[in-house]
This record gives structure tokens, sequence and C-alpha cells, in this order.
């Protein structure tokens, strides 16, 4: 089975802002999305602070493009490498796979997961416990504070989105 939904990246509103500011927000992004990839198309999730964006350009150079333009400094944007099916088994072997490519011995790694609904991972906890142990079997060690890779996991659903990025200061 696949995934019902394709996007490279996910932009996070803050939660509980009027309808106005959100669609205000979503021309901002639009317009600064033409600027640097002008092949784009945001779509709603079925969650009202989550919108996905497909792209044809580099996932992380336009996020990190987006997070520096100036817009709202009340979103986040999160470059996405693969889509799979909210699956824990199916999320696992991905980050796995995507990890041993990226992850070198000793590098530092941090995960951020945000589980949007229970259906699929009912203990984000354990969840990620599992994770860690797992990738600390590739040779990375955790580092919450100052890590070289972050590992995104962003459960929207049957979707989830993954990335596995250089920690960047800037």
């Amino acid at each position: 089975m696949y995934p019902t939904e394709k996007f490279d990246l996910i932009v996070e509103l803050e939660k509980y802002n009027p309808t106005q500011y959100q669609e205000d927000t979503l021309e901002q992004i639009e317009k600064e999305l033409k600027i640097h990839d002008s092949n784009f198309y945001i779509k709603e999730s079925e969650y009202d602070n989550i919108y996905m964006v497909e792209l044809k350009q580099n996932n992380i150079k336009t996020a990190k493009k987006l997070t520096n333009s100036g817009i709202e400094n009340r979103l986040k944007f999160i470059p996405i490498d693969n889509v799979v099916l909210t699956r824990p088994e199916r999320i696992e072997s991905k980050i796995m796979k995507i990890s041993k490519k990226k992850i070198k011995n000793g590098d530092t790694f941090t995960i951020d997961c945000n589980i949007r609904g229970k259906k699929f991972i009912r203990s984000k906890e354990e969840f990620i416990k599992s994770l860690y142990k797992k990738i600390e079997k590739l040779n990375g060690k955790p580092d919450e504070t100052n890590p070289n890779w972050v590992i995104h996991i962003e459960v929207l659903g049957e979707n989830t989105g993954i990335s596995v990025v250089k920690y960047d200061t800037d």
C-alpha cells in the first residue's frame, strides 16, 4: 500500500488563530514560494493549522529560504524527503534506510516527532524510544542540544512525512 498524499514540505501555522490570519499568512507564503519555486501546490490537511506543499525544487533549501524570509515568525517549515503510510514498521524502515545513508559513525542526532491522530501510533514515547535504540545501533549518538542531524517525523493521519536533515543553526 502507498501513501494517499505526496508532499515535500509541511507548513505549520500557530494553532488557534482566526481564519483571516491563516488566509493572510498563506498569501505571504505563496508570494515567497513564487520567488523560490514557481511550480508548487499548497494543500490543506485534515488539521486546521497544517498545510502540505508539493515542490519541484529542493525542499530543504526552500524551507530555509521561507524560514529566513521574514514571514510571520510563528510558522514552522519542515522539509520532507519521503511520505509513507502511517504504520510504525513502515516509518521505522524508511527512517533506518535514510539514516544508514546519512548518519555516519559518531554523528549525533535528535528526533522531532509530531503525531496528529492516534489511530496508528498509540504511544509516541514508546515509538520514539524504540527509534532512538535502533539508530544508536547504526552508530548514531543521541544529542538533544547540539545534534548533527534532525530526524523529522510528521504524522498526518494516514500519511507520515519523514526527513533526515543536517542540523543548521542559521
